[in-house]
């Protein structure tokens, strides 16, 4: 295992950036990265119910005002997911079991996420669905925040890049049967539902099984401060800041146009229901592909030249150039050119951002409720998109909202230019 490098004065590197490092070592780097790959890959595919199975139950029932329902939807199943993250980072945080301090809310999360989305599937009222809904991503934000927490608590800050490419990989794989998933379900978006979350459950009982740290017992949680309500914010600096920042505007400038692409495909481009969900499961099967290579040179090139930021600049760079064609020309053909420049994103994205949010974490003993408050930085996006998004489609049609995305790539990467700590 590469152990931390020494600091050097300014600006630092992200082996320098933990600096008490993490609670336990003794965790290889590459039996690790396989246990995050499935731990994200899980929980990706009942992440993205909303976007395509939701979204058909919702046009089904009350095709006159899907819109606006679904943005209902969208909205509170962020903000659910946004508490999620700090107060399950939080009490995870401040745990003490013979599991460790992380494993009882992986389960705890997942368990109450298969049970919401397994009942979606068994009723068309949409009051009811927004609730089971809005619960599920409560469950998803706590067990987001709580996985991402086993890199700074099992891994050297000099092999943090390659952690948190695994990670990426997984997330990638997910993201790509889950797009499979839902185009295939598309047409019957209730059976879909109640399979969806069982691969979650399955996932985190490997993780729990397979990481079975120090992460609880290296610490002296008697001697623990009480708890005060400010407790929930972290103490943290300016480039802290700026991560969270990057990272909502990155989100943010993809999530406006992916989060109607049913809609996009069906009353934009023109398509059937069927062939939008094929173009669905073709589209995120290329964004996998084309992710793969991107996830597995960024994470271990980062980690052998020591840089961050260069990476994480270039993504938002590369998304607003894909952006063009669809503003120049929609059409089928460009929604495929946008997949594939999402692709080519994401793949260096999620190989390193992992590791910019961890090399600018404040306290390493409270790494899950920072990270979570991070991970805000992708959830928060969820609630914006859709309101902005849709006012801006109402008023000036999609081709304002492509621009929207496009400024708001170029703003990401100028915010992460802005990081001095890590280079």
């Amino acid at each position: 295992m590469i152990e931390p490098a020494p600091a050097p004065a300014s600006p630092v590197s992200a082996d320098a950036a933990i600096a008490s490092g993490p609670l336990d070592r003794e965790i290889k780097v590459r039996k690790l990265g396989w246990f995050l790959a499935i731990g994200q890959l899980v929980w990706t595919v009942p992440s993205g119910i909303a976007n395509v199975l939701l979204a058909a139950v919702i046009a089904d029932v009350d095709p006159a005002h899907k819109i606006a329902i679904f943005t209902g939807f969208a909205v509170a199943g962020a903000v659910t997911s946004a508490i999620g993250t700090v107060v399950g980072g939080l009490l995870s945080d401040r745990t003490k079991s013979r599991l460790g301090r992380r494993a009882p809310w992986l389960i705890v999360a997942t368990v109450l996420v298969a049970i919401t989305v397994f009942s979606t599937g068994f009723t068309s009222n949409l009051l009811l669905l927004g609730i089971l809904f809005a619960i599920s991503q409560l469950g998803i934000g706590a067990y987001v925040a709580v996985l991402a927490a086993l890199i700074p608590d099992h891994v050297g800050a000099g092999s943090i890049g390659r952690a948190s490419a695994f990670g990426g990989f997984g997330y990638l794989i997910g993201q790509t049967v889950g797009g499979i998933f839902y185009g295939s379900f598309v047409t019957n978006p209730h059976l879909g539902l109640m399979l969806a979350p069982w691969i979650m459950v399955v996932g985190a009982v490997i993780v729990v099984l397979g990481v079975r740290g120090r992460d609880s017992r290296g610490i002296e949680f008697g001697e623990r401060a009480p708890f005060r309500i400010g407790d929930i914010l972290p103490k943290a600096g300016r480039d802290f800041w700026l991560a969270f920042l990057g990272r909502f505007l990155f989100i943010l400038a993809i999530l406006m146009v992916i989060t109607f692409e049913l809609y996009l495909l069906t009353d934009f481009i023109g398509l059937s229901t069927a062939d939008a969900g094929r173009a669905i499961s073709l589209g995120t099967l290329l964004v996998g592909v084309l992710s793969l290579v991107g996830v597995v040179l960024s994470g271990v090139l980062s980690d052998r030249t020591h840089r961050i930021k260069p990476f994480v600049i270039v993504t938002p760079i590369i998304l607003a150039v894909g952006l063009i064609p669809l503003l120049i020309a929609p059409g089928i053909v460009t929604i495929f050119i946008f997949f594939g420049a999402i692709g080519l994103t994401l793949g260096s994205y999620l190989a390193v951002d992992q590791a910019l949010m961890v090399a600018v974490l404040p306290n390493p003993d409270n790494a899950a409720r920072d990270l979570g408050f991070l991970s805000i930085g992708s959830t928060l996006p969820g609630v914006v998109a859709p309101l902005v998004g849709g006012l801006v489609a109402g008023a000036f049609g999609y081709g304002a909202v492509f621009i929207v995305a496009l400024v708001l790539a170029v703003a990401a990467a100028g915010v992460i230019f802005g990081i001095r700590k890590v280079k």
